[in-house]
């Protein structure tokens, strides 16, 4: 996921063909009255998000909140968007509140009349509510200068995307939360006033979830229209119809008047009056720790912001000149009482998509919503509760989609570490934001991703360490060859990697191949746990295998095949181009086997599976003499079999045994209903298979493949029941070496059974 996609979206993003916007670029061809235009329809298509954002960010200031928060998203937009028009050095510098950062905002004023010294309808103790929030804006305004001029812009794109990811969704929640009020039609969810389903208004939630509905509508039918425009024009349609049939009906709170004149700067200068210094004092740790948050969301979001529109038109910014220009804007925004504010790119892509070509679109834009204000008569009646329907749009926009995909990723049955931290600190950041506010929300969120962090960097590389020995494959040998592998296993190591192989981690493999035993074989890496593969870890397994080979050591790499994911991986990073390989095997039950045999090679004790073994060498004919050989063989039926065929089916009935003389068959099973295979076993020359079922009169566990062209025998149960009749003697052996078999191959299935379930 690009890093664009984290930000907050209100609108469809459409891309701005290139060609024309250079065109309409060029030296002589700016129409002024072209990028007026443009910069009004974007102002129109974005002027319910932000009266919406207005009041969500005074919500806590209860009565006051529609005049005081209308009033500031428009000081916002025009006076701060002024002065990040004109300093700002994106192909579209236009400024606005964005959902984090009213939501920030919102909070801290929430604690700011929590205060048990103020009274909200006290005047004077308002006003210097209004004053600290100003200085929280100036404040955040002075930091992203300071970061503008310290080269910090860069920085910004480098918060932890699980903690943003929680962020986001806890102010989706929070959003969700401050709307049901108006959505409801009441002042508040204070059970003292109260039942809410008492007080609330029935015909107000369904005009917000009109609103809703026909929002989310216009932005599916009409993906290149503004959504949230459509919606607010539909939602004042109806709430005009309703009111025109029944007129005594009950439809929720209008905003209300609105001051007519822009407020006067003089925040700083309430701060030095002795009550708002006293009071100020009190929260100065609170302003001072929202500051910080603000400047750092307002700055993550306005370099990504743009970002986006460079990759819409194909131009470039200076970060540093981003940030001085949004800390001008904020600290001008905060002197006359506005919201914070962020490269707003909503209102960016807007512009464009109306035919702006870059600062005079901008500028145009901004003058307009200064002529908006003017209209504050019609403004004071538009209903809350359509706002509130616009701004869930919003909030359900915000659910990080990071998020849900890694949601499908285990409900489709993804169980890794990577993804379960993720989700972790995602949840973690997410609730402590809805518990205890933004502040503490980002920082559990960042302190939480640098432990996640840490762990992964002490993490060890290596998930096991063992021999073939301790796991050795699912071939089954004959008799002599198992008796070599049983010592010869041990020059077989093998490693279970887990997480990822990358630049911090790949060099543990280096520090584990130099501490090989000198007489050690073979080096099988089992990469069934790896989630990824970098450069630095694909350049260093091709050095690591070059570097063995010269010790006498082969590399094996368990999980790693022509088409999956690692193999492509570490192809696309210019390794282990050759092809075909012989290093590469689709799990480490076929790595281990390819090396057993190897050592087996090595000894002269070649796999008999092209030759063949007689039959009387076979484990069904220990301690029988010649003349018993031949009397068994006469009940036997010769069976040949070609590559792939096969010699039962799972469920076919076990009414014999076999005895493989040539070839190899391999015991395949599915699980879980699917025919996706696994091998459970496979059998070389000289052993028997299939007495089990036999004995039991069971069905057959697992199909039966023949690997190779394969001769094998078969002895009946009827068979062998005629031989105990007639030769008691050669019945009671053929059992017995049945037992032992049986016994033999218990031990083996519990010593893989214990190596796949550590």
């Amino acid at each position: 996921m690009s890093r664009t996609d984290r930000l907050p979206a209100t609108q469809v993003q459409q891309t701005i063909p290139v060609d024309q916007w250079r065109a309409d670029r060029a030296p002589g061809s700016a129409i002024w009255h072209k990028e007026i235009l443009a910069g009004a329809v974007a102002s129109i298509a974005t002027l319910a998000v932000i009266l919406t954002l207005g009041l969500v960010g005074f919500a806590p200031l209860g009565g006051q909140a529609s005049s005081l928060g209308i009033t500031a998203a428009f000081v916002s937009v025009v006076l701060g968007g002024l002065a990040y028009g004109l300093l700002g050095g994106s192909a579209m510098p236009v400024s606005g509140p964005s959902s984090a950062t009213a939501l920030i905002f919102a909070s801290l004023a929430a604690q700011l009349v929590g205060d048990a010294h103020v009274s909200a309808t006290n005047a004077s103790d308002l006003a210097s509510v209004i004053s600290l929030l100003c200085a929280t804006v100036m404040l955040m305004g002075a930091m992203q200068v300071a970061m503008g001029i310290a080269g910090l812009g860069k920085l910004a794109k480098f918060v932890p995307q699980p903690v943003l990811a929680g962020f986001m969704n806890g102010v989706a929640v929070l959003i969700v939360v401050s709307q049901l009020p108006p959505l409801l039609g009441v002042a508040s969810l204070d059970l003292g006033s109260g039942s809410v389903l008492e007080r609330m208004h029935p015909l107000a939630l369904v005009l917000g979830v009109a609103t809703v509905t026909i929002t989310a509508l216009a932005g599916r039918r009409w993906p290149r229209l503004p959504a949230p425009l459509i919606g607010l024009a539909g939602g004042l349609s109806l709430y005009a119809m309703v009111r025109a049939l029944f007129p005594n009906v009950a439809l929720g709170d209008v905003i209300g008047p609105l001051p007519h004149a822009i407020p006067s700067p003089d925040a700083a200068a309430r701060l030095l009056t002795p009550q708002t210094a006293a009071f100020a004092w009190r929260h100065a740790g609170d302003v001072v720790t929202t500051a910080l948050v603000l400047a750092l969301i307002s700055s993550l979001e306005t370099v990504l912001g743009a970002l986006s529109i460079d990759q819409q038109v194909n131009s470039r910014h200076d970060a540093g000149r981003e940030l001085v220009a949004i800390g001008a804007s904020n600290l001008v925004a905060g002197l006359f009482g506005g919201l914070p504010l962020v490269l707003l790119r909503a209102r960016a892509l807007a512009t464009l998509r109306a035919g702006g070509t870059g600062r005079g679109a901008a500028l145009a834009g901004t003058a307009f919503f200064g002529v908006l204000y003017l209209c504050g008569p019609a403004l004071a009646l538009l209903p809350k509760a359509v706002l509130a329907g616009i701004m869930l749009v919003i909030a359900f926009g915000l659910v990080d989609r990071w998020t849900h995909q890694l949601v499908k990723q285990v409900s489709a049955g993804e169980r890794s570490a990577d993804v379960k931290q993720s989700l972790l600190v995602v949840a973690v950041v997410c609730g402590v934001t809805i518990w205890q506010g933004f502040v503490i929300g980002v920082g559990v969120g960042v302190l939480a991703s640098l432990m996640v962090f840490i762990h992964s960097m002490n993490r060890s590389l290596i998930r096991a360490r063992f021999t073939s020995a301790a796991r050795p494959s699912r071939r089954v040998y004959s008799d002599h060859q198992e008796r070599f592998l049983a010592e010869a296993r041990r020059w077989i190591e093998i490693r279970e990697l887990e997480g990822a192989l990358f630049f911090g981690s790949a060099d543990r493999l280096a520090v584990e191949a130099d501490a090989l035993d000198s007489r050690c074989r073979y080096f099988v890496l089992d990469f069934k746990r790896v989630s990824t593969i970098d450069d630095s870890g694909a350049v260093l397994l091709q050095q690591l295998s070059i570097r063995l080979s010269r010790r006498g050591i082969s590399l094996l790499m368990a999980g790693v095949t022509d088409r999956n994911r690692h193999g492509l991986r570490l192809r696309a990073f210019g390794c282990f181009r050759e092809a075909p390989r012989d290093d590469w095997f689709a799990d480490v039950d076929y790595a281990t086997e390819a090396a057993e045999q190897a050592l087996l090679a090595r000894a002269g004790t070649q796999w008999e599976g092209d030759a063949g073994v007689p039959l009387e060498t076979c484990t069904l004919f220990r301690e029988l003499d010649p003349s018993q050989v031949s009397t068994v063989r006469e009940h036997m039926v010769c069976m040949r079999l070609a590559r792939g065929e096969q010699l039962f089916r799972q469920n076919d009935p076990g009414d014999r045994l076999y005895v493989l003389t040539r070839g190899s068959i391999s015991i395949v099973a599915h699980s879980g209903g699917t025919r996706v295979s696994r091998r459970f076993a496979a059998f070389s020359p000289g052993v028997m298979l299939g007495e089990t079922a036999m004995l039991d009169r069971g069905g057959r566990s697992a199909d039966a493949t023949a690997d190779t062209d394969t001769e094998i025998y078969a002895l009946t149960q009827s068979a062998l029941d005629t031989l105990a009749g007639s030769e008691p003697e050669i019945g009671a052996r053929l059992y017995r070496n049945i037992s032992i078999h049986l016994s033999d191959r218990l031990r083996r299935a519990t010593s893989l059974q214990s190596a796949d379930g550590s």
